[in-house]
């Protein structure tokens, strides 16, 4: 009688090792971004988003409708308004580390921002959002 030697036992033995590769790639590249934060409707955009993982040049970007004015308080430090730049006809605010700021660089880890908003024209319209992200090592 033949009997076939390795043939099937080669084929679960490639299969069981992609299916480890597979996890391991899946549990090493995972990034825990599953939870669904609401933004108030105020807020057009944020970036970074709630979570994510960024390098060390990103700046903080905060999308609101034009006529809002807002405090950006990053790690529990207010950021003069001077330093964040207003593009006024969009309502977007920018703001990144840099030489003479309140932060020359990100530290690597978590970052805890927080932004207050008051409207200068029309209704009056106050609120605030917090958020985390994390600057890569």
């Amino acid at each position: 009688k033949y009997r076939p030697t390795g043939g099937l036992g080669l084929i679960f033995l490639s299969l069981t090792l992609l299916l480890m590769l597979t996890v391991f790639i899946g549990v090493n590249f995972y990034q825990d971004n599953d939870e669904t934060i609401e933004l108030p409707t105020v807020i057009e955009g944020i970036s970074p988003l709630p979570n994510y993982q960024v390098p060390q040049q990103t700046s903080i970007e905060i999308n609101l409708p034009v006529d809002y004015e807002i405090v950006l308080i990053v790690n529990n430090y207010i950021i003069p308004s001077s330093e964040i730049m207003n593009v006024e006809a969009t309502g977007v605010f920018i703001w990144k580390p840099g030489p003479n700021k309140t932060f020359e660089s990100w530290n690597p880890g978590e970052q805890n921002i927080r932004i207050t908003w008051s409207k200068v024209v029309g209704l009056p319209d106050v609120g605030e959002f917090s958020w985390k992200f994390y600057i890569n090592n």
